[in-house]
């Protein structure tokens, strides 16, 4: 299967730690996850070692393992597998496959603003609209670290 790097950058006025929050946040990511489709949301507790599910209202979607979680600075999830209709699958053929996958979220402070940079593995046949989907996705990220009600 062949593989491409999605990579998104956006600046966003607002510290670090608030364009965590509306990353980590499940009142503030079902939000910029519904880029990707409606009813998306993410299982986990952002800490390092802990599994994080991502699933669509279907509850179909990617399982993965953060292997990195620094807060206010960085996030690496490996995909360890899929779920459908709210079955975990490790083993099987799209399963394994799926493990070649990453996610990285990276935030770099610029004075009074964060670089928010997005990095994601896909196959190559979903590299156009995973790359329009982050881009809806950080503009709603954006718009809501820069709202007044955080």
């Amino acid at each position: 299967m062949a593989r491409k790097l999605v990579q998104n950058t956006i600046s966003i006025l607002a510290p670090a730690r608030i364009v965590w929050r509306i990353i980590t946040g499940e009142e503030y990511n079902v939000r910029w996850l519904a880029a990707f489709g409606e009813g998306n949301v993410a299982l986990t507790d952002w800490q390092e070692g802990s599994k994080a599910v991502f699933v669509d209202g279907s509850n179909s979607g990617l399982i993965t393992r953060i292997k990195e979680s620094r807060p206010f600075e960085t996030i690496l999830m490996q995909n360890i597998g899929i779920i459908t209709n709210g079955k975990e699958d490790y083993e099987s053929e799209e399963a394994i496959e799926s493990q070649a996958f990453f996610e990285r979220y990276l935030l770099t402070p610029e004075g009074d603003a964060t670089r928010l940079s997005v990095e994601v593995v896909v196959e190559d046949d979903f590299f156009d609209k995973t790359s329009a989907s982050w881009k809806k996705a950080l503009a709603t990220i954006k718009l809501q670290a820069e709202s007044r009600e955080n």
